[in-house]
């Protein structure tokens, strides 16, 4: 009852405030015929949520469907009445927690009536929620991630967490705990050790051409997206755009729940063009006694040097070991595989052919450490 409840006010609210939803008629026709559409973007900004797709060769039109339930027991279906219209803006969008999207193309039949094609993988758009373990140590967590389900006969049911460094509006004015027990920093680093208290999102460095981190971040993490989905993993994007509303804490707690692994992008602040490496968890036994660190600590190393490996298969230049142990945040509070993987510094090559060779290097990297 109180899932109908909490459906019927979405839909009202949508009807209201987001234009004509429509029923799927009885009996509709669906043809392999029509060529499947996926979704390439599907972001939340407070109450609108911005969708857009591939576009679907010869097709009149799409509909999207709606639905709180990830099998969509119970939906809503949208229309989208032309066939070269490849988004949409749904605004007015109250629901809190997970909303599931999927869509379809359709052409008219000879007899006028509607001929579908299968639907597409479906995405969900994730809110934050407050149940989950270490919440309360959040402080910036009003934004949204989402997550793309691969499509294909290659799905390997994991679900990767991309979270493109920096990039959150006011992150540098607020604070969260190091730790998620209180205790200070064994280590430096953007903190310094001793340190119960940081900094919720830093500013990221420049790169040398003055590009900022967090710009060049982003390009890196939606090029890895794709790539990941063609190889038949889901991502988890916890940003798209320039701002996200998530803190460090927020980004990896929702990573801790909704991913298998943790994979954070960042450039380092030398000017060396020093290579790839990963953060890994120090060697003091304090800190690697506490709890989630204490259970975890060896999925992350394991993790890290997968991707350093595969990036090197790859072609990607590495720097020294491949590894520097620091403290983080991070690695504070995961719960599931996670690194801070920094994959050059202020000097190294940022186009879209390096962004593709690092790509490729981590999937191969996650194909080692999920086999």
């Amino acid at each position: 009852m109180r899932l109908f409840r909490k459906i019927s006010v979405f839909v009202l609210c949508c009807v209201l405030l987001c234009g004509a939803f429509e029923d799927l008629p009885a009996g509709a026709a669906v043809s392999n015929d029509v060529p499947v559409t996926q979704f390439t973007e599907g972001i939340r900004t407070g109450n609108t949520v911005t969708l857009k797709w591939e576009a679907a060769t010869g097709c009149d039109g799409y509909q999207i469907r709606i639905s709180t339930d990830k099998k969509f027991k119970a939906f809503k279906n949208r229309p989208i009445k032309y066939g070269d219209k490849l988004f949409t803006t749904i605004t007015g969008v109250t629901e809190g927690g997970k909303l599931y999207y999927k869509i379809r193309a359709y052409r008219f039949g000879d007899d006028g009536k509607k001929i579908y094609s299968k639907w597409s993988a479906k995405l969900c758009i994730a809110g934050f929620d407050s149940s989950y373990e270490f919440a309360s140590n959040s402080k910036i967590n009003s934004g949204y991630a989402t997550i793309y389900y691969a499509a294909g006969d290659r799905k390997k049911k994991k679900t990767v967490c991309v979270n493109a460094g920096h990039g959150t509006k006011g992150g540098t004015s607020v604070s969260t705990l190091c730790h998620p027990d209180g205790t200070a920093k064994v280590t430096g680093g953007t903190t310094s050790a001793g340190s119960t208290y940081a900094t919720a999102v830093s500013g990221g460095t420049s790169l040398n051409d003055g590009s900022s981190e967090a710009s060049v971040n982003l390009k890196l993490a939606l090029a890895l997206k794709d790539e990941l989905l063609k190889n038949g993993y889901n991502v988890l994007m916890i940003r798209q755009n320039d701002d996200v509303q998530l803190d460090n804490v927020a980004r990896t707690i929702m990573a801790n729940n909704l991913s298998d692994c943790h994979i954070a992008l960042h450039y380092d602040s030398t000017s060396t063009d020093k290579g790839a490496f990963y953060i890994s968890v120090p060697d003091v036994s304090s800190y690697r006694k506490m709890y989630p660190v204490s259970e975890h600590y060896k999925e992350h190393d394991e993790l890290g040097k997968a991707l350093v490996n595969g990036m090197k298969s790859a072609g990607v230049k590495i720097y020294g070991s491949g590894y520097m142990g620091i403290d983080l945040t991070q690695t504070s509070y995961s719960t599931v595989p996670s690194v801070d993987l920094e994959v050059g510094d202020k000097a190294s090559d940022h186009s879209a052919a390096a962004h593709a060779k690092i790509a490729e290097g981590i999937v191969k990297g996650l194909d080692e450490f999920f086999k």
